[in-house]
């Protein structure tokens, strides 16, 4: 299921070289030369407003189905709490009961990002969604190797 296999605490990765894809998709995103990178799971819901009291069934299986197919890179993933500089591929998604699971890949020059990223402590304000005119609340992320 997982493309990576992670033991122990993030690492600084040592560049792409040997890859023509990932110097490639490294050059695309402006990847720092040395970066952490973390793997893992992660739980969302979509609402129809902000005040999340009504479940967008639509936007969500909307969400899923475009991860799915298209597979998501996001340039500066939740920059609402982390700033700039945190990469993330999104590549699989599926519907588990009332929320969508979602596999992820995430980048970024910061330690201390990757820490705040994968502590099941730290907390996501709502944030809309033009494209699937959704309202999404995110769980906790959940690391693997960290």
């Amino acid at each position: 299921d997982m493309p990576f296999t992670c033991q122990g605490a993030p690492s600084y990765a040592m560049g792409f070289a040997g890859s023509a894809f990932l110097e490639r998709v490294a050059k695309e995103m402006d990847l720092p030369d040395r970066a952490y990178t973390v793997s893992g799971t992660h739980f969302a819901q979509g609402y129809t407003t902000q005040d999340a009291t009504v479940i967008n069934a639509d936007g969500m299986q909307a969400d899923c189905d475009n991860i799915n197919l298209n597979k998501k890179i996001s340039p500066s993933f939740r920059s609402d709490v982390f700033g700039p500089g945190l990469e993330g591929f999104f590549y699989k998604c599926e519907k588990v009961g009332d929320k969508n699971k979602y596999w992820f890949t995430i980048t970024t020059s910061s330690h201390s990002d990757v820490v705040k990223l994968c502590d099941v402590n730290t907390t996501y304000p709502i944030v809309y969604d033009s494209q699937h005119r959704t309202y999404w609340r995110d769980e906790p992320f959940t690391c693997i190797g960290v």
